[in-house]
């Protein structure tokens, strides 16, 4: 009867170890993974005198908002500056949309 017992509480606590573990991976307190924000990004460029309209996906940290829009508008600007060598660097985001994690 006690090795009965014995299967019966190591059954119980691997489940209850299971539950813990996915409990935790999901809120994110155990593993301390931060969350991403992906986010489509349409946008208008020119570079000397050629304007293009594009869209890539970019990871943020947190929701977009107009400080880190700002941000991003200035680093792809200085991307852009560095990447070809110019100082005649126009872009502008037509648009944003929040994609599915």
């Amino acid at each position: 009867m006690s090795t009965w017992a014995l299967i019966g509480l190591s059954i119980a606590l691997l489940i209850a170890g299971f539950n813990i573990g996915y409990d935790y991976r999901h809120k994110k307190i155990f593993f301390n993974r931060n969350k991403k924000y992906r986010y489509w990004v349409s946008c208008f460029y020119s570079i000397k005198g050629v304007e293009s309209i594009g869209g890539w996906a970019f990871d943020f940290d947190s929701e977009m908002n107009s400080s880190q829009l700002k941000i991003f508008r200035k680093k792809q600007i200085e991307n852009l500056k560095k990447q070809f060598e110019t100082s005649d660097v126009k872009f502008c985001v037509i648009d944003f949309k929040r994609l599915k994690d």
